[in-house]
């Protein structure tokens, strides 16, 4: 079981602007292999902390977010703080490297 959600273009405003903690955005694609890999990585997280809110964007199914934060690469990965975009990665992450972006902040 995991606690990571998907995420529509609809609800992407609301879920950035209404939360006040660490958020992690991936933006994925079911054909794309590194994708399935992170997600597990990802679904992993969502079970050791519960202080990080985790949502995935399908690719296929959003381009109009694809477009605004300039996604040309999958997997990527937009790190929010408070509401604020603090970070943007794109490819494969180990779980340490995922938690540690939200411990300099």
């Amino acid at each position: 079981m995991s606690n990571v959600l998907s995420l529509s273009e609809d609800a992407f405003l609301n879920t950035i602007q209404g939360n006040d903690g660490k958020l992690i955005i991936d933006f994925w694609a079911p054909w794309c292999g590194p994708c399935r890999s992170l997600g597990k990585i990802l679904d992993t997280l969502s079970l050791e902390r519960a202080d990080i809110k985790i949502f995935k964007i399908n690719v296929d199914e959003c381009s109009f977010l694809t477009e605004e934060y300039n996604i040309s690469s999958i997997p990527t990965m937009l790190f929010f703080q408070d509401g604020k975009l603090i970070d943007q990665t794109v490819g494969m992450m180990l779980k340490q490297d995922i938690v540690s972006k939200f411990r300099s902040r």
